[in-house]
């Protein structure tokens, strides 16, 4: 498989793990203290300011509960790696950011399945 079509699928499954994260974090958020999400940038305006920080290009922008605070998780594929970007979805600064991968979404998920199902 050419690297291209592999950063591609990869990005995929980045994309489709993240998109079940979603379902789980909807669920945190009744979990979550009563925090007033609020969003003054849209999910497009979070992935071009990942962009223009960090290059590359932005797959999906999650707006979730993260450690605390509602943050814009913005998927960025780069040199055939991937980086998960925070974007604060107030201000629109970028973040905390950290390498990403297929795997490491998939386990994500399946410890925040594991803690749901408690």
């Amino acid at each position: 498989m050419r690297p291209k079509t592999k950063v591609f699928v990869g990005l995929l499954a980045a994309i489709g793990a993240v998109n079940l994260l979603v379902t789980i974090s909807q669920r945190a958020e009744a979990q979550a203290p009563k925090v007033k999400p609020a969003a003054s940038i849209t999910p497009v305006q979070a992935m071009q300011a990942a962009e223009a920080k960090f290059g590359g290009k932005a797959g999906m922008a999650v707006f979730e509960f993260d450690e605390g605070h509602w943050v814009y998780g913005v998927i960025v594929a780069k040199n055939h790696k991937l980086l998960e970007v925070d974007v604060d979805p107030v201000t629109g600064k970028v973040g905390d950011s950290e390498a990403a991968s297929p795997a490491d979404e998939a386990k994500e998920l399946k410890e925040a399945l594991t803690r749901m199902a408690k």
